[in-house]
């Protein structure tokens, strides 16, 4: 494993440790659902992530009562966009590859 994915998987348990410290409420942070998301693979063995994960993925919109993937990543996108001190870059990454899919 080089340096650099080490440091964030390591950035990626500090954080999300942090961050459920500091949350009482059963709704997930827009910031922690970004951090948990970049890097999907690792957070899925974080227990600290999968209200995030399962947050992010309880989003849906349905047209006609069935799953609408346009109605669905504007809702995520909106509710990432929340927000504010996240990098644009990682959003939109995000979004491309999990924003318009059921969880996966």
């Amino acid at each position: 494993m080089n340096k650099m994915k080490i440091y964030k998987k390591l950035s990626l348990i500090a954080f999300v440790s942090v961050l459920g410290a500091g949350f009482t409420t059963a709704q997930a942070s827009p910031c922690g659902v970004e951090l948990c998301l970049s890097d999907f693979d690792a957070a899925q063995n974080l227990s600290e992530c999968s209200s995030e994960i399962n947050e992010f993925f309880a989003i849906i919109e349905k047209k006609r009562g069935k799953f609408s993937p346009s109605r669905t990543l504007k809702k995520r996108r909106d509710f990432l966009y929340r927000c504010e001190s996240g990098n644009t870059m990682d959003k939109e990454r995000i979004l491309a590859k999990y924003g318009a899919i059921y969880k996966p």
